[in-house]
């Protein structure tokens, strides 16, 4: 438990490295949705794990996420903690921090009902787990991949709200080119997994974008 809590402790250090400093970035708002973000997915996903029962490119997935943690956390916590990356700074355009919030806000949400609706079957890699079910209730009902929309919008937000030619946009670069390399054989899984569910789940469910009810 004590390790789960030493994010905590480096977000507050940042915080107070990126006040003493005075760093030119809104330090206090992204920090507080990696905080956000972070809380959802230990709360959510704590208690009892159900074991792994098939796993698919390991050494892929393992690279992909690992270059997705430092654009989303390593590089952004340096950028406000230290003057490393001052180099690349920029001046916020008029209304670039409220479209971050409002985008962050929305990101979070998306990635708190994708938890609390996929319960025990999330994992951060191409696995499937033992009493692995399909998930089509809640948001799943209206598209299929809301864990990596919520995601896609976190690090959009994070592009507005880090003013920084590098830290900014590098979450967003690096969660792309996982979601590019790993979707296919994601769904290719599933399908071996569930069949004509899956597919006719994907059918009638889009992956990122919900489509809008018809009312006929």
């Amino acid at each position: 438990m004590i390790g789960k809590l030493v994010p905590y402790v480096i977000m507050i250090a940042t915080a107070v490295l990126a006040f003493w400093r005075d760093a030119p970035y809104a330090s206090l708002l992204f920090l507080l949705y990696m905080a956000a973000w972070y809380t959802t997915r230990l709360v959510l996903t704590q208690g009892e794990e159900n074991s792994v029962t098939e796993e698919r490119h390991r050494l892929r997935e393992r690279c992909l996420t690992t270059g997705v943690f430092i654009g989303m956390v390593v590089l952004p916590i340096l950028t406000l903690a230290t003057p490393l990356m001052d180099f690349a700074v920029y001046q916020p355009f008029f209304g670039q921090i409220p479209i971050g919030i409002c985008v962050g806000c929305l990101g979070v949400f998306v990635f708190w009902r994708s938890h609390a609706d996929l319960g025990k079957n999330w994992s951060a890699h191409l696995e499937l787990r033992k009493e692995h079910y399909l998930v089509t209730n809640g948001i799943y009902a209206r598209i299929r991949h809301p864990m990596y929309a919520a995601i896609f919008l976190i690090t959009i937000a994070q592009v507005f709200l880090l003013s920084n030619w590098i830290a900014g946009p590098l979450g967003l670069i690096t969660f792309t080119l996982l979601y590019l390399l790993r979707i296919e054989s994601e769904e290719k899984m599933m399908r071996s997994k569930f069949g004509e569910l899956w597919d006719s789940y994907a059918a009638e469910t889009p992956r990122l974008i919900p489509t809008i009810p018809s009312q006929d």
